[in-house]
């Protein structure tokens, strides 16, 4: 049976493949037929389970079970993991390449930006307890744990885009690249110096809680 046939939509489909790559230790090799011709529609990384095999192992930081491709080039093993969500997306014809694209650029601008005074000002003003950044909110004044810096008053949005347009940036343009930290990052070092300088000169923050913050989301900026 294909994966269609079994699951109706995306949504079943993301449970059953969930469970088949929980229900692995790590390192173990994934011989699931219905996975293996799933990995086939990756949108931008060719696979052929012909020449190599998948695996499931423990992805950092988060350490959570995640799948993986690996095989051999002359002498050298090459793997990386897979992103088989997409590969459902994909799949179920809800894939968009260029939105895809554009959003993944849109996530690596962020993470640049998380080096700068943005991650100074976090470990200032939080502490850890029980593996657990606290903090108080800034605008309900509760002590809570995975505590987040929010952009104010001016917010990131709008210096993102204002960084965008007075370059003439264009999204699809950018190269990107996933390091060791399966951290999607920019890979032209001058435009991420760039942006991180722009950033940090004009960056505020302060400490909500995940409630309070998605209350305010972007202050109505769109």
């Amino acid at each position: 049976m294909s994966l269609k046939e079994l699951c109706a939509n995306m949504t079943r489909a993301n449970k059953y493949v969930s469970n088949i790559i929980k229900q692995k230790n790590n390192e173990e090799i994934i011989k699931d037929e219905i996975i293996k011709e799933l990995v086939k529609y990756h949108p931008t990384k060719i696979i052929d389970v012909n020449k190599g095999q998948l695996k499931m192992k423990i992805r950092p930081p988060f350490n959570k079970p995640a799948l993986y491709y690996t095989y051999k080039n002359n002498e050298e093993i090459i793997e990386y993991d897979i992103s088989w969500k997409l590969c459902i997306r994909n799949y179920y014809g809800k894939y968009n390449r260029d939105k895809e694209y554009e959003n993944d650029v849109k996530t690596a601008f962020r993470n640049e930006s998380h080096i700068g005074t943005k991650k100074l000002y976090f470990i200032n003003k939080t502490t850890i307890e029980n593996n657990s950044f606290m903090g108080i909110c800034n605008n309900c004044n509760q002590k809570t744990k995975n505590i987040t810096t929010d952009h104010y008053k001016l917010p990131y949005k709008k210096i993102f885009d204002n960084f965008i347009n007075t370059n003439n940036i264009k999204l699809r343009d950018v190269d990107i690249f996933e390091n060791e930290n399966n951290e999607i990052r920019i890979k032209d070092e001058n435009i991420a110096s760039k942006w991180l300088k722009y950033h940090d000169n004009r960056a505020k923050y302060r400490l909500l809680c995940s409630s309070c913050n998605s209350h305010f989301g972007s202050y109505g900026y769109k």
